[in-house]
């Protein structure tokens, strides 16, 4: 007799369910793309910090930073400079990829209340942001867990890239910041 496999079974997905998966995914996005991206004049957070922005409004830098507040309790790096790096690096990367983030942070900023939250994520005490996170972390749609899974992931690989944080990491930097590697002349002899 043969051991019983140790994998899960995968997930079967019948029409039903992948209709509903598709519509509740399309009708979330479509309301995230109907939210304004732009600042009210009193929006608070509208300020940039100083920070020249290249692919992020004003609106969802401050999306970005509060995310980094939230996520990074305890991490040397600054807010502010984990969302100046999210937006240069949307910037290099270009669309589909900078599309899809700022829909993530629009749907963050204002879907607060799926969390039963009355304010903008911006607009939370750090602590309420970290509920509203975890809260999407854990949520039962799929759409919720992936949107918290891309602004984690951009949040905390832009934080521990930063050189700040090698004390908590341990890495003792790149090979060329221990190593000078002497530039020596090669001739190819005549080139034709």
């Amino acid at each position: 007799m043969s051991a019983p496999d140790p994998r899960p079974a995968p997930l079967q997905l019948d029409r039903r369910g992948f209709l509903h998966a598709v519509a509740g995914g399309t009708a979330a996005i479509a309301v995230a793309s109907l939210l304004p991206a732009g600042c009210a004049p009193a929006y608070p957070e509208r300020a940039a910090g100083g920070a020249v922005l290249r692919a992020l409004s004003p609106k969802e830098y401050a999306v970005a930073r509060a995310a980094a507040e939230a996520l990074l309790v305890g991490v040397p790096v600054a807010p502010d400079a984990v969302a100046s790096a999210i937006d240069r690096e949307l910037a290099l990367a270009g669309d589909p990829m900078r599309t899809d983030m700022k829909t993530v942070l629009k749907l963050m900023e204002h879907g607060t209340a799926l969390s039963l939250r009355r304010h903008r994520f911006t607009a939370l005490a750090p602590d309420d942001r970290r509920a509203v996170l975890n809260d999407w972390a854990t949520s039962r749609f799929n759409l919720r867990r992936a949107s918290y899974q891309a602004l984690r992931g951009f949040v905390v690989y832009f934080a521990y890239v930063d050189d700040s944080t090698r004390a908590l990491t341990g890495f003792p930097g790149p090979w060329p910041e221990k190593l000078t590697v002497p530039v020596t002349a090669v001739d190819f002899g005549d080139v034709a």
